[in-house]
């Protein structure tokens, strides 16, 4: 893992970016799209949060989404600082723990983006 800090502390932001190194360039020809739904697939929550795992941080003003290209699939948040730790706890708990919290409804809901 590869941790890039750069401290700036002119306004209480913190921005919050998670890459993973998979995009379309990994899937099979004939077998395209999984990648952006697995994007998708990571915001229908855990093992320990439903889907709305990341409304604490929306709610405390903070901005979020996911994208994927050809080279990777990344999601980010720009939280006020001090849910920082929130919001590296929710990244962590999304890549360890996802497909506790994945079921059929959940799969099914996130097919039809």
């Amino acid at each position: 893992m590869d941790v890039i800090l750069h401290e700036d502390h002119t306004i209480p932001l913190v921005a919050v970016n998670v890459w993973y190194h998979v995009g379309s360039k990994n899937e099979e020809m004939g077998r395209t799209g999984f990648a952006h739904l697995f994007e998708h697939v990571m915001f229908e929550g855990t093992k320990h949060h439903n889907r709305s795992h990341f409304e604490p941080l929306q709610k405390a003003g903070a901005n979020l989404n996911g994208s994927t290209t050809t080279d990777r699939t990344n999601y980010w948040e720009d939280v006020p600082s001090n849910y920082l730790e929130l919001a590296l706890w929710l990244e962590a708990d999304r890549m360890g723990f996802l497909l506790d919290g994945l079921d059929q409804q959940s799969s099914t809901s996130s097919a039809t983006w």
